[in-house]
């Protein structure tokens, strides 16, 4: 079992494990000359969802005066992300719900209703994922009527004749789902049982549920890892199943006080090398509540970006006016981190800084956003 150690290293990131490279997360490639790149940003502005279109080189980024094909809907209950598809679920007032995919790559859109054959309006959905053409929503019905509480997951066939879709009951409630393998990993607790967490696997190509893993208690929530195996968090470790085997392939355990604390981000995005930027609070570090973070899984190290050492304080107070960290994400072509935040002045507005990573890190620019950013797509 590997642990993790913690210590200070250029004044602006921890460095976290056995392992610990002072390479830095990017194979030293901070001297790239750069390509031009498009991004497809989603922004939160007063609970309506938006794409705005945004032209990026390594040196300058700028508005791009195109409307999104994305355009606005209203802030979602549910969404997933796979590669370039966004997908989301929203709840109708006649207690059914739409289920949407966008591809930001070719625009492309899938849409169908969903929930309308029970017309439940105390049904709950939990949890979503999408993959080609298909749709996995996890949902509960509260118990009434002389029935019990029943939990299922649907499977949603958008090439199928109607009905299209199948319902897999479960015997305790899904909270996460997660595709990997032709796998749908289904995050667990069982109320009956002190809320213990299981990992329940279905074979999506015959909708039936193949395998248990038994995860104990206290699992903060599920991932699938750039080599398609599926990371479970807890707040003092991680594991890693093979999503062939089921096997548990990895575990890692953190001292107290050094957690890398990714579980509890709101947004996660993992680069093609298998690092995940996301946000942490702050802690100590910053007066800001939570502050950009990227962890690479290869050298157990946890590289966390200050605000107060890479900006000024009239640039963080007045000048992008720096409040909370709402996204993080990853440039590739550039090699930058993209910072997504929400204004101190306003909840409503936002803005996306762009940073060179470790191990020489810089700040490059800012681009002020008529809203909260919310996810990023790059191409």
């Amino acid at each position: 079992m590997k642990t993790y150690n913690l210590f200070y290293a250029l004044l602006l990131l921890f460095l976290m494990g056995c392992s610990s490279n002072d390479d830095g997360q990017n194979d030293g490639n901070n001297n790239n000359n750069g390509v031009d790149a498009d991004y497809s940003i989603l922004t939160t502005n007063s609970g309506i969802l938006s794409g705005t279109l945004l032209n990026a080189s390594l040196e300058t980024i700028t508005l791009n005066p195109q409307a999104s094909p994305f355009g606005n809907t209203s802030e979602p209950l549910l969404t997933s992300r796979e590669g370039m598809e966004f997908s989301y679920y929203s709840k109708n007032s006649d207690c059914s719900g739409t289920l949407r995919s966008f591809n930001f790559g070719d625009s492309v859109t899938q849409e169908t209703s969903v929930f309308e054959d029970l017309a439940d309006c105390t049904l709950v959905a939990t949890a979503l994922a999408h993959a080609e053409n298909s749709f996995y929503i996890a949902y509960k019905i509260p118990p009434g009527g002389g029935k019990p509480i029943g939990y299922f997951i649907r499977t949603i066939d958008m090439d199928a004749p109607a009905p299209n879709f199948i319902d897999v009951e479960l015997d305790r409630e899904p909270i996460q789902i997660r595709l990997a393998n032709n796998h749908l990993f289904i995050l667990t607790k069982d109320t009956a049982d002190g809320d213990k967490n299981a990992l329940l696997v279905l074979d999506v190509s015959t909708n039936e549920l193949i395998h248990e893993v038994n995860l104990d208690f206290n699992v903060k929530k599920i991932h699938r890892t750039t080599e398609n195996n599926v990371l479970v968090s807890y707040d003092d470790l991680h594991l890693v199943i093979d999503s062939a085997t089921m096997a548990i392939v990895s575990t890692v355990r953190y001292e107290v006080g050094k957690e890398p604390n990714f579980a509890d981000s709101e947004t996660n995005y993992f680069d093609a090398t298998g690092r995940l930027y996301f946000q942490r609070p702050s802690g100590t570090n910053s007066e800001h509540p939570t502050i950009p973070a990227v962890f690479d899984f290869s050298t157990n190290t946890s590289f966390l970006y200050i605000y107060e050492l890479f900006l000024s304080d009239s640039q963080r107070q007045f000048e992008f006016e720096i409040g909370d960290t709402s996204m993080v994400s990853y440039d590739a072509k550039n090699d930058l981190i993209l910072i997504g935040y929400q204004k101190s002045s306003n909840p409503n507005l936002g803005g996306l800084l762009r940073l060179k990573p470790v191990p020489n890190p810089e700040f490059i620019d800012n681009i002020d956003l008529d809203g909260v950013p919310y996810d990023i797509f790059v191409e």
